[in-house]
């Protein structure tokens, strides 16, 4: 029986192929929409949280200087900041398996020993810097245990820095870059980095790293206002412990004074959830109204089909079929109508979603291309309910007509 209600509505809308097009236009435009847009956003987020995977996502905690919140009387005993014996403390807290600590100043002027002139990122940073951020090395060495030491005039220079400076494919190892009144020499050139939607205080390319304390000599107001740490835990279920007992250990330390501050990355992974989840749930929205909008046209063509087929309705009737029989016909044109139009949609959507991310990927390597598949689901059975959903008034009037009057009607 469904099966004959099929091949029928296939009929009537080969028969009226432009006119069911145009009907479903905005059905189509709809499930576009949503299969599109939610696939980008989710692909956003994919990429963000890759990016922090890959330094540790969940498990990171920072702690960075801030102004006391219970200082009253306190502020003369402890000089401000974070210091590198903070850091010796907090590298002995159970359930750490990585920390760094470094200072960071945004577009500090540069000069190569080629005269060439630019702003780039400075960070002084300790051994571990480059191993926990996890940048590769593409020639050289990155600074060790005696650079830190010896404050050592060494540096480690970014991979775009480093083309801006001497020239891309010119070997940069030995040179000398001039920064905070004096020569660094070149030890080290890093890989290209490209995390999306990530930083720290400096831009992941255009970096000039130094030991911390060579830099502090330099730049002593960045200790002060600046000296931030990470932390990497085992596990995100221990980040909390690990707070607790960082907190204790630099409230010990610091005389009472709560002059830092905890960040736990699961809190911004969350947040980050959060908006792009909002994100898609307005996309959904708006591309609904386009879904609803074609509803409206379906039942509007699904009304006219009606007016023009009333004869045959009538003669349908006298050779026994019964209102449901005829009220299930125009459900399932109606259905067909807005299900083919969602089809057609997603598939665009699909086609959409992949090119877009194609062309993303070639400006952002590590863009990831994902297809929302709850996006894809909702687009179907919503454009099949709409059709269900406004084929319904037609449908009831198509059951309810008279056969005698619809026979004699034209």
């Amino acid at each position: 029986m469904w099966l004959t209600y099929l091949q029928i509505a296939l009929r009537v809308l080969r028969a009226n192929l432009f006119r069911s097009t145009l009907t479903v236009a905005s059905i189509v435009i709809g499930a576009f929409s949503i299969v599109l847009m939610t696939s980008l956003a989710e692909s956003g987020f994919g990429t963000l949280s890759r990016s922090f995977e890959e330094l540790g996502g969940a498990r990171l905690i920072s702690m960075w200087p801030s102004k006391p919140e219970q200082a009253e009387g306190k502020d003369a005993m402890h000089l401000g900041g974070i210091d590198r014996h903070d850091a010796e403390a907090v590298r002995r807290v159970p359930h750490l398996v990585a920390l760094t600590q470094f200072v960071s100043s945004w577009r500090q002027d540069l000069q190569s020993d080629s005269g060439t002139r630019l702003q780039g990122d400075l960070v002084g940073g300790d051994a571990q810097f480059l191993t926990f951020f996890r940048y590769q090395l593409a020639a050289g060495r990155g600074l060790d245990e005696t650079d830190i030491v010896g404050r050592t005039r060494s540096c480690v220079i970014g991979h775009d820095l480093a083309d801006k400076l001497f020239g891309e494919g010119t070997s940069v190892l030995g040179h000398n870059i001039t920064v905070a009144g004096t020569h660094c020499k070149v030890v080290g050139r890093l890989h290209k980095v490209d995390r999306w939607g990530m930083g720290f205080g400096w831009k992941w390319d255009d970096v000039l790293l130094m030991p911390i304390d060579t830099l502090l000599d330099r730049m002593p107001q960045l200790g002060k206002l600046g000296r931030r740490m990470f932390l990497l835990t085992d596990s995100p279920t221990h980040n909390d412990i690990v707070k607790r007992i960082v907190n204790a250990v630099l409230l010990e330390r610091h005389h009472g004074l709560d002059d830092f501050r905890l960040f736990d990355f699961e809190t911004r992974l969350k947040g980050f959830f959060q908006v792009f989840l909002i994100m898609k749930i307005i996309v959904g929205l708006l591309a609904g109204i386009s879904l609803i909008v074609g509803g409206v046209g379906i039942m509007n063509i699904m009304l006219v089909s009606v007016s023009e087929r009333v004869r045959e309705i009538g003669i349908r009737k006298a050779l026994g079929a019964t209102p449901a029989d005829i009220g299930r016909q125009f459900l399932v044109e109606a259905t067909l109508l807005s299900g083919v139009g969602g089809a057609v949609g997603v598939g665009m959507g699909i086609l959409g979603a992949l090119a877009g991310g194609a062309i993303i990927a070639h400006f952002k390597p590590t863009w990831l291309t994902l297809i929302s598949q709850p996006a894809v689901v909702v687009a179907l059975s919503s454009s099949a309910l709409i059709g269900l959903g406004f084929g319904y008034w037609p449908a009831r009037t198509a059951s309810r007509l008279d056969p005698v009057v619809a026979i004699r009607s034209q």
